[in-house]
């Protein structure tokens, strides 16, 4: 009877097997997919092959792209050089050998995407989407992964790095801002600074440097200040005082951690790329910022706190009192051009647990995690490129932009009224799509002729016109991304496929899905140079 019972089985068994198999197999291709990530073109929201690395002297813990080291090493045994982003973005502050950054490469994250998702919904603007490349439909590297920034039936303009759009047929004038949900913005701010990092040793990491350490990149007025290499600051003063943001040692621009390496350093005082050339840095001035801090006060009722922004040729001034919050925006004259006013309380204690952000022309003051007080101001594309540019001329920005010179963001700190503490001090920066010239190196040249001009999508006389089922993609790392800025005509299995041979568009049609979840992040290694095995749960994530 037992053995009869086990043959049985045995089939059943087998069959069981075969419909779970199955089933497997139409659920991964229909439903969802797993993808790993090639590039750092979505970084750092998403990872292709890095390497990761901790600080020695703040402890800072960032990813970095090894691709750059790869092409300009000429042995293994080559020197390179790397940088702490809390300390310098261009300064370094340690050697490494080739080798050592060769055994430490981690693969890119997987992520799972949801398959024929948009076949029974509309996509989202900032969507992170896998799609099939229009220019290289058959190559190694046919799935793209990037945001959706622009949506069918629309104009699109991209301004400073923020993304205008307007209906078909509307004037430049017409353009407004578009601005991101909550939920997405609050994860695609990059970090500038924290406080929590500080030096162990300031007078060995001098002596590295080659130059004095300041400590954190505020300036103080009078010596009331303690500030030093600590991760509290306290000021010991109830008359006014301010901390301006020193820009020479951090500036305020669109440097990308995970770039580091495609960016020169200064070694023994010269500026250099990877390989010794003499380079210039590619980066811009970001004014989109959020600074956060948790503030302390002796005497709550008596301490104020006005954080000013000087940008884009205007003054905002974002000011907290007791319980009064307020933003006051002013123009060049110093006329009064928005204001708004609310209220918020303080924490136990008195603690103000305060958050200044100027993002996509709207300013906000947040309290204990609540919005008090908000002011959004409207410009068009034309108002904000003369806003940002010093003396802006259009006919010299359409033929390069980087020929004009920007007004770099200010940031002044004040406070009064009672002696406080200060701890937590962050500062953060906005995505900032990047404008320039098209390159030939990024498009493919046989889908057809070189197109010249500026960037797509970038030009205020050409702005991007999107037909019913064209979508735009752009990468979070702006200036390490190829995407519909950069790609120029499709390919013709594409058109095939679309029956749209319009450039540097996506088509309905070569969309994949949506990105969900990173599932499976670069594991870590055993020891320092073991196999990258173990799963890295930590930094398990949804995608926003």
């Amino acid at each position: 009877m037992s053995n009869k019972g086990t043959e049985t089985d045995i089939p059943e068994t087998f069959q069981s097997l075969l419909v779970a198999f199955s089933l497997a197999l139409a659920f991964r291709g229909f439903v969802v997919e797993g993808f790993v990530i090639p590039t750092g073109s979505m970084a750092p929201t998403l990872l292709g092959e890095h390497v990761r690395f901790q600080t020695p002297d703040t402890g800072y813990e960032y990813a970095l792209d090894p691709s750059p080291v790869r092409r300009s090493a000429k042995s293994p045994s080559d020197a390179v050089a790397f940088i702490d982003p809390m300390i310098s973005q261009d300064r370094s502050v340690g050697i490494r050998t080739a080798q050592s950054i060769f055994d430490q490469r981690l693969a890119g994250d997987r992520v799972l995407v949801l398959k024929y998702l948009y076949e029974f919904f509309e996509p989202d603007r900032w969507d992170v989407v896998v799609f099939k490349s229009p220019t290289d439909p058959i190559g190694p590297s046919q799935n793209y992964i990037k945001r959706m920034v622009g949506l069918p039936n629309e104009q699109l303009l991209v301004v400073d790095g923020d993304v205008f759009t307007a209906a078909p047929g509307a004037e430049l004038s017409e353009f407004r801002i578009t601005r991101r949900p909550e939920y997405i913005q609050e994860s695609v701010w990059q970090p500038v600074y924290d406080s929590d990092y500080v030096p162990e040793d300031p007078k060995e990491l001098q002596a590295r440097l080659g130059r004095p350490f300041e400590g954190p990149p505020f300036k103080t007025t009078g010596t009331v200040w303690s500030l030093d290499d600590t991760r509290t600051w306290r000021c010991e003063t109830d008359a006014k005082t301010r901390l301006d943001w020193a820009d020479d040692e951090l500036p305020i621009d669109d440097f990308n951690a995970y770039n580091a390496w495609r960016y020169p350093q200064k070694i023994s005082g010269t500026r250099q790329s990877p390989r010794g050339r003499l380079v210039l840095r590619d980066v811009d001035a970001v004014s989109d910022l959020r600074l956060s801090a948790a503030i302390d006060p002796d005497v709550i009722d008596d301490f104020g706190t006005t954080l000013e922004l000087s940008l884009r040729g205007h003054r905002f001034r974002m000011k907290l009192a007791s319980t009064t919050v307020s933003i006051e925006m002013l123009d060049g004259e110093g006329e009064r051009v928005g204001f708004a006013e609310g209220t918020s309380s303080p924490g136990p204690g008195g603690l103000l647990d305060v958050v200044f952000t100027h993002v996509d022309q709207s300013l906000m003051i947040s309290v204990g995690g609540k919005e008090a007080v908000r002011l959004d101001y409207e410009w068009s594309p034309m108002e904000r490129l003369e806003a940002t540019y010093i003396d802006f001329d259009l006919k010299a920005y359409r033929r390069d932009p980087g020929s004009l010179r920007v007004r770099a963001p200010r940031i002044s700190w004040n406070f009064e009224g009672s002696p406080f503490t200060l701890r937590n001090v962050r500062l953060e920066r906005d995505l900032h799509y990047k404008t320039g010239i098209l390159d030939r190196g990024q498009q493919v040249a046989a889908n057809g002729p070189f197109i010249e001009g500026m960037l797509h999508s970038t030009d205020p006389l050409k702005p991007s016109q999107l037909g019913p089922d064209q979508f735009l993609m752009f990468g979070d790392n702006s200036g390490a991304s190829r995407d519909c800025r950069y790609w120029g005509r499709p390919h013709p299995i594409s058109i095939d496929v679309t029956g749209d041979d319009t450039p540097f568009v996506v088509h309905r049609d070569l969309l994949v899905g949506k990105a969900w979840c990173v599932y499976f992040p670069a594991p870590n290694r055993i020891a320092d140079q073991g196999p990258a095995i173990v799963p890295d749960l930590g930094r398990f994530r949804f995608i926003r």
